[in-house]
């Protein structure tokens, strides 16, 4: 029969070998937003938004996970609007979220579930932005015929032409639907869910979707295309402007001696994808004929809405 003595003196120790960790674990801590952010149905950038955080906007999160690397931090956080929220975005704890807070668990990290996809097609040259509208940071520059995957769709983005429609690519950004070569079936796609307006700078992330493709000219289908001077070119999107003279060319290239591809009458309505210009001072425009026109050809002046 073990003594008494030894019975208290080992109760401890036995005590210390079978306590949960979680014993020592917080329930929830009290944070704010540093940045606009996202609130997610998952850590992961793709993922559908559930809530949206302003600068200072207060929240208690609950456990961590990891996820999409944003800023150089994987770690993400569960709020108590059961959503996630990535650590770069709220303000610096000065303790350790990993030992502080429980691990929201394995079934965190499993997103595809939570990511719908559909293809579709770029039918007139596009940039794809952070936020749905023109005015936001560009992630990536879409030639037309470039295939696109999408995830999600919002009907509060800037209307282009007459279409408030975004819809946001496996890029991570989004695009508006005036520049898809088909109408998506919104039916499959969930909702984007609220979206605050964030920055590039404060929101980059490193899982491959947002690598920023560079500009470059597009090249002529002729076998053998007209020359012309490098050209800068401008924002891409939708507008529409009216012939102002008798006859107005739409050029193979952006050029006055290029080939005519098809000729314009006085107060015809155009439709230009965006603006390109030589240093010269010269200005011309895309159309969707896939044709330039020069500016001077319009009753009215482009300027306001294509940035040369």
């Amino acid at each position: 029969m073990p003594s008494l003595k030894r019975v208290i003196l080992s109760a401890p120790l036995y005590l210390l070998l079978s306590t949960p960790t979680t014993a020592q674990l917080k329930s929830s801590i009290p944070t704010a937003a540093e940045y606009n952010t996202e609130c997610k149905t998952c850590p992961r950038s793709l993922c559908p938004n559930v809530h949206a955080y302003y600068s200072y906007d207060t929240m208690n999160v609950t456990c961590w996970t990891q996820g999409t690397k944003i800023m150089g931090d994987d770690l993400w956080l569960r709020t108590g609007e059961n959503c996630y929220v990535t650590q770069y975005d709220v303000l610096e704890y000065p303790g350790d979220y990993t030992t502080d807070l429980a691990y929201c668990g394995r079934a965190s990290e499993r997103w595809e579930q939570h990511v719908t996809r559909q293809e579709n097609t770029i039918r007139w040259r596009a940039e794809c932005r952070l936020h749905p509208e023109l005015g936001s940071d560009v992630v990536a520059w879409l030639k037309e015929e470039t295939d696109v995957v999408l995830t999600c769709w919002s009907e509060e983005g800037q209307i282009v032409i007459d279409d408030a429609y975004w819809l946001k690519t496996t890029q991570n950004c989004y695009v508006s639907r005036k520049h898809l070569l088909s109408s998506p079936d919104l039916t499959s796609l969930d909702h984007c869910g609220p979206i605050p307006m964030l920055e590039w700078e404060k929101h980059h992330n490193e899982n491959g979707t947002s690598d920023v493709n560079k500009r470059s000219a597009s090249p002529s289908p002729d076998a053998h295309p007209d020359p012309v001077p490098e050209i800068l070119e401008s924002r891409m999107y939708l507008i529409n402007v009216t012939v102002g003279e008798e006859y107005a060319y739409c050029r193979s290239c952006a050029q006055a001696t290029c080939r005519s591809v098809r000729r314009f009458e006085f107060n015809d309505e155009v439709w230009l994808q965006c603006g390109v210009g030589y240093e010269n001072g010269d200005k011309w425009v895309l159309t969707t004929d896939f044709c330039y026109m020069n500016v001077t050809d319009f009753w009215q002046a482009p300027h306001g809405d294509c940035e040369f």
